[in-house]
């Protein structure tokens, strides 16, 4: 008797209180490399980030990601959006994944779906989140494993350390920074969006955050994302050591600069959309293959 595949969304808790969402079939949010560009960022080792993804358009990279399914990944909405203001198709982007150093170039693997937020518009800044489902099923390793992700209801952050990571750009002056093909990290602090507004205000900034959105940086900038880094994990870990993303690197002003810490899409926000878009896709999958068994 086949019987079809129901998804399972398993919610855990910290003793620090935060809960978060695993949508894979093994841990999530696990790191197997215990230590530690960005800007004012390092090397990080091979498997201490092991859901950090990296998407290719032409045999480059382009923009960061994050694993979270052995099928899906998490990026930005203007990752997805060519220069025509057009969303690409899955055919012209790939994604390397379980992978820190990115020199490589045959290790892409193909897209099978690209599901932008519903709301999101090329050359906006709301809802600046898109899914990426591959053509083969991910093989977790050591180097590969899925992060987690936050509760809807999740607070804030703020005042939390987290990590930012990505190939991006050194230095907001490109001819100065270079795009490093090891994965960079760097810690940062969650930034209230009412100080974060007021930073951005007081620096002549017409730029306005709003609740679907984060910030995290220092009020005397020197570390920060970057060009490139964009789609990219923002991590906040629990003291069991899971650590869940709660940000995606969607815009900013400049680099590294004062009072202008980096703007993320808030993952907490679209929780929900995100686990409907797996498990429903699942679903359907699923009946699918129970279909064909049907038919033989």
């Amino acid at each position: 008797m086949c019987r079809l595949f129901v998804p399972l969304v398993i919610l855990l808790c910290s003793d620090l209180g935060l809960c978060y969402v695993n949508l894979a079939d093994v841990e999530c949010g696990v790191q197997t490399a215990r230590r530690g560009r960005i800007v004012g960022g390092i090397d990080s080792l091979p498997g201490e980030i092991p859901w950090a993804a990296s998407v290719w358009r032409q045999g480059t990279h382009q923009c960061g990601a994050t694993v979270i399914h052995d099928r899906w990944l998490l990026t930005a909405g203007h990752c997805i959006c060519s220069v025509f203001d057009e969303f690409y198709k899955s055919k012209q982007l790939t994604v390397v994944v379980g992978y820190t150093d990115i020199s490589r170039n045959d290790v892409n693997q193909p897209l099978s779906k690209i599901i932008p937020h519903p709301e999101y518009r090329c050359n906006r800044k709301s809802n600046d989140v898109a899914l990426l489902k591959t053509l083969r099923q991910l093989i977790w390793t050591s180097e590969l494993r899925p992060a987690c992700l936050p509760q809807a209801s999740s607070s804030d952050f703020s005042g939390v350390q987290a990590t930012v990571a990505g190939w991006g750009f050194t230095n907001e002056d490109r001819g100065i920074g270079s795009r490093p093909n090891i994965l960079q990290k760097t810690d940062v602090v969650v930034v209230t969006n009412d100080e974060c507004n007021n930073w951005y205000e007081s620096q002549g900034s017409k730029v306005k955050i709003i609740s679907t959105q984060m910030c995290a940086g220092y009020e005397q900038g020197g570390r920060d994302s970057c060009w490139a880094d964009s789609g990219g994990p923002l991590m906040v870990r629990g003291s069991k050591g899971h650590s869940m993303v709660v940000g995606v690197v969607s815009t900013g002003s400049g680099c590294a600069r004062a009072k202008m810490p980096g703007i993320y899409t808030r993952v907490s926000r679209y929780t929900d959309w995100i686990v409907d878009n797996v498990n429903n896709d699942n679903l359907r999958s699923g009946f699918r293959l129970f279909q064909r068994r049907r038919l033989f």
